[in-house]
This record gives C-alpha cells, structure tokens and sequence, in this order.
C-alpha cells in the first residue's frame, strides 16, 4: 500500500474511543507531553546522508514502502556514499525527504532523469531544509505542541497546501525522528476523549472547537454520517472539494449528494456503496479509484477509505470518510502511460523497419550469391568455346584451311561478344541496384523516336518483318529516351531472334487515357507456361530456346526501366504461336529542375 495510502488510513478514524490496548495518561497536575504518546505515535527513524544519490533515495523507498520520509544528515566517516547503509540513530538532520514530495519530482520525468545520479547535496532546493518542517521536542507539552502545529498549517499560502501533509520532525533523546502529523492529530485527539470523563461540561464546547480545529487543518476531505448515511460532520475541504456549505449538508443522505452515480452517468445503488458497508459490516474499506459528484453536475476522480465508527460500548454509530481529489494524479498517470504507450510504438515501429532493412540485405546478399553463381555458369560456356577454338588453332593451324580458320575466329568474337554484352548487363543491373541510374525525362515526339527505332532494327536483318501500327501523326510524350530505347530494342530484338522467317513482328504504340502503351506481338516460338512467373529474373530463358543465343539478362533489365518509370509489363503467350509484350509508362514525367 502506498504512504498516503496508510495515512488515510490514520486518518479516517479521529474520533473513535481509545482501544483498550493503548493507554493514554489522564489530566494531571503536570502536562502531558509529547513522549507521553510515543507508541500510538508511530515514530520513524529513517535517515541517509546527505552524499547519496537520488537513485539509492528512490531504492530505500522502494524497501521501505510504509517510510514517511527520510532524514538527511552531514556525510561522516560512518556514513559514506559507499556504505549506504540506513543509519537509524542520526545526528542532527540538516534536512528531510517525504515520500509524496519524491513522488511528485519523479512526475517530472527529465528533471529527475538528470538528478538521478547526483547527490542529494547538490539538489537542496528539491528537499526541505531543516528550517523549513517543523519540528517538535517530545519534551514540549501536548497543547503546545499541537498549537505550534496548527499555527503552522494557518501560515500556509494556498499554493503550499500540499505541505500539509508533510511528516513532522520529533526531537528525541536518542535523535530525530519523523511522525506522520495525522498520527499526532489522532493521538491528541483520542488523549482529549480518554480525558472527557475528567472533564467538567464547560470543557465539552472547548473539546469540540478542538475537533473541528483538526478537521478544519486537515487538508484531506472528511466527513461522518449516522447508520441512515446522513452527515453528521464535514471539513471545509470536504465541502469546498464538492462545492457546499458545510453546514448545508448537516443532515443530508451523503450518498444522494456526492456518490450518486458511476463514472458513466449510471445509477449507483446504495447497496452497493462501500462507504455504508462499513457501517453494516464494521470493516475498513478502501476503495483507491471512484468518483464523487459536486454540486453544479461535475465530477471527480477520488479515493476514500471508510472507517466504522462505535460508541463507548462499541456499538456501531455510524462511519468517517477521509477522501482525496486525485485528479492530478490521474492527469499524471494518464501521460505517462501515453507516453510509455508511444515509446512502446516508436520501439515496435523501429523494431519492424529494422526487420525489413534485415530481409532486405538477406534478398540482396542472397540475389548477389545467386547472381554470381549464375554468372560463373554463363560465362563458363563462351570461355570454354573460346579455349577449344584457340586450342583447335593451336594444334591444328597448319592443317587448317584459311575458311576453317575464320570460322573458329568468328566463334571467339561471338563469344567474346556474348560475354561483353553479358558484363554490359550486369553493370547496368548494378547500377540500377545501387540507385545511381535515374530517369532524365525530356520531352520529345514518339513518333519518329519509334520509326527511328525501327529502322535502326530492321537494318539488321535481311527481310523487314517488323510493321508499325499508330493512329497518331505527331504524340508528345515527356520520357527517358535512352532507358525507352532500351526497353523497346530489347523487346523488339528477343522477337526477331525468337521468331522464325518469315514470322512477322507488329509494334503498335497506343494512348490510354494519361499513358502510353507499347505492344509487340511476334509469331515466334512462344513462351512455355511454367517459365513465365520468371521471367524477368536474371539470366533466365525459356526451356525451349535450344542454341537461339542470348544472355537471359535482357528482360530483367527491361523490368527494372520500366519500374524507374513506374510502368508496368505483361506479357502473354502461346506456346508454338507467338508472344505479346505490353509495356504501359506515364505520358509525361515530371522534368526535374
């Protein structure tokens, strides 16, 4: 349970009678003093010097959860930093550390972030000093001690109010020790009901003017209401937390008024109210996270502990209700767990991008593997011709007729060829890897780009097979001329060379709506169905090429200048009857600069 916790707990119970088990001395001709209540007092003696750190500080509370506070005191030979040793008999603080003030540093999370690791010594703002708690002799009289006390609570400005529930010091013989100031508040105020029957009738109006002294100090709200729930008494703070005059809810059902209703507007039945269970069943009973109701419609978070109240025959009377706004601690709470919420997505967000960066170098390292793998295995075969043609003129020249011995060279320049345009390929595909190739878009007309296209190809073969087909006379499109001259040379050539005489091989260029689509059908040997899903990856060739040469490099390179476009290719074909390419590209890209 947490400190404030515990002292609501104290705190919820003022002005029951004195158990049997504690006896408090009666009036007598001396006063009684401070020391006199020592044990219901509940003295601590916790202390650290003034060396430590704020982190150790956190850790001692987080030993000693029920520790008010802890006593700062001079760093000696006895207690270093190093020892760290909780010293119980201290020599005069200097200082004092409240578990609710560290609390609410550690809410200041880069404030604390930056203090964790630094002594106490050098953050004595964050801390009071010893001349700014009160402290009180245990040799000083009761009375005395609690005027002092609530002349203090007097003096505090609004804005210190939450020093009110600051721990006291208590000067001892054997040392200072700290003392919940609720404890000494209930402890004078069960001396003052053991001492009524001592008491003439004049002394019952001064006690009662005690009482609501108390209740008037404590910062907390508390009120008590009969066996029926009706209020019997309220503190201001309790009347000003909901928005009442305290006198106005004298004798009002304290349900009706503040516990009406769940967090969700929806009725909160009387039965089910812990605050009347106490009475019925005479238990405690804590509740850390409800809401009570003001007077204008508005509501609050709360926590409030309901005490059973009995008579002097220890019949049940009635119940005392001590409750605290948290809404500040909740607003806490509610960005810190926003923040931990974000912290945690920024963690899984970075978690996965790092995950893809990873499958991302696993793809490129194990394409690299299969690409060099691949081209060991192409360039095997021309090398291998290339080393057979020079050995077969080596050992053979003198017997060889000067046509023999052409051919074998022109063997040996086709594959060097082969080879040069397969490293031409795979620096291009390297390139394009890298990002180092990017569209230079200019714009142009497509028509007699392609004618010139065309008229370069058909050059080269000894039939004019290709037929263009466009509808338009003049079409300006803005493109990469030299990536589109790849694209459609790659193309066009696979169709001639997969096309047998005299096969034809049409080329028509069309517009659809903002792009401009490419599409050669030829008449060749068609594609079989199982190669297609791969087409477009390195050095791949359909089964049923047989020695038509090429490199299996081509249409990888004419996807990856299709994509740098952000175009698209399909291709369809029948095996026997012909393939068709369809290449579809923006009609204009942006030119940049």
């Amino acid at each position: 349970m947490r400190a404030d916790s515990h002292r609501l707990s104290i705190l919820s119970d003022p002005l029951p009678i004195p158990r049997a088990s504690v006896q408090y001395p009666v009036f007598s001709s001396s006063p009684v003093a401070v020391s006199d209540l020592s044990p219901p007092l509940k003295l601590q003696s916790y202390s650290l010097p003034s060396q430590v750190s704020y982190q150790e500080l956190a850790r001692f509370f987080r030993r000693h959860p029920d520790a008010l506070g802890v006593l700062i005191t001079e760093d000696n030979a006895e207690d270093r930093p190093e020892n760290k040793a909780i010293n119980r008999n201290a020599s005069t603080p200097i200082g004092m550390v409240s578990q609710q003030r560290l609390n609410q540093w550690r809410s200041q999370r880069d404030l604390w972030r930056n203090a964790l690791q630094r002594p106490l010594a050098q953050h004595v703002a964050w801390w009071q000093a010893a001349s700014q708690y009160v402290q009180i002799e245990d040799w000083l009289p009761l009375q005395d001690a609690i005027d002092r006390l609530l002349e203090e609570q007097v003096e505090e400005e609004p804005a210190d109010a939450s020093n009110l529930s600051e721990p006291i010091v208590i000067i001892t013989a054997t040392g200072a020790k700290l003392c919940d100031r609720n404890h000494l508040f209930a402890a004078y105020t069960r001396l003052i009901r053991a001492q009524q029957k001592a008491l003439v009738e004049p002394a019952i109006e001064t006690l009662r003017r005690q009482q609501q002294l108390i209740l008037d100090a404590i910062g907390d709200g508390v009120y008590g209401v009969d066996l029926q729930g009706n209020a019997t008494f309220i503190n201001p703070a309790a009347a000003q937390m909901i928005g009442w005059e305290p006198q106005a809810l004298i004798g009002k059902s304290m349900h009706q008024v503040l516990h009406h209703s769940r967090p969700d507007h929806s009725p909160y039945p009387r039965e089910a109210c812990p605050i009347y269970a106490a009475f019925q069943d005479g238990i405690i009973h804590r509740v850390s996270e409800e809401v009570f109701w003001r007077k204008d419609g508005s509501c609050f978070p709360v926590e409030y502990i309901s005490t059973p109240m009995r008579d002097e025959q220890g019949k049940l009377v009635g119940a005392v209700v001590a409750f605290r706004d948290i809404t500040q601690r909740k607003w806490a709470e509610a960005i810190l767990q926003r923040t931990n919420e974000e912290l945690e997505q920024r963690v899984r967000d970075r978690t996965i991008e790092l995950q893809q960066a990873n499958e991302q170098l696993k793809e490129l390292s194990e394409l690299r593997s299969r690409v060099v793998t691949m081209v060991c295995h192409e360039f095997r075969n021309p090398l291998n011709n290339i080393l057979l043609s020079v050995s077969s003129l080596e050992r053979y020249g003198a017997q060889l007729t000067p046509e023999q011995k052409g051919h074998y060279l022109l063997g040996i320049q086709d594959n060097v060829e082969r080879m040069t345009q397969m490293i031409d390929a795979i620096l291009i595909i390297g390139r394009v890897e890298a990002k180092r190739i990017e569209p230079q878009p200019s714009q142009f007309d497509l028509i007699p780009f392609c004618r010139d296209l065309m008229a370069e190809i058909a050059g080269e073969i000894q039939h004019p097979r290709l037929q263009f087909t466009c509808r338009f006379k003049r079409l300006l499109v803005t493109l990469d001329q030299c990536l589109l001259r790849s694209i459609l040379t790659n193309i066009l050539t696979n169709a001639i060379r997969y096309t047998p005489a005299p096969g034809k091989i049409q080329f028509k260029v069309l517009k659809q709506h903002h792009q401009i689509v490419f599409q050669i059908t030829d008449q060749g040997i068609g594609i079989p169905p199982e190669d297609l899903p791969y087409l477009f990856e390195p050095f791949q060739r359909g089964r049923n090429v047989s020695n038509i040469a090429g490199t299996g490099l081509g249409l990888n390179i004419v996807k990856r200048f299709v994509d740098l476009h952000g175009g698209q290719i399909n291709v369809s074909s029948q095996l026997g009857q012909g393939t068709t390419f369809q290449v579809s590209l923006p009609l204009h890209l942006p030119v940049c600069g």
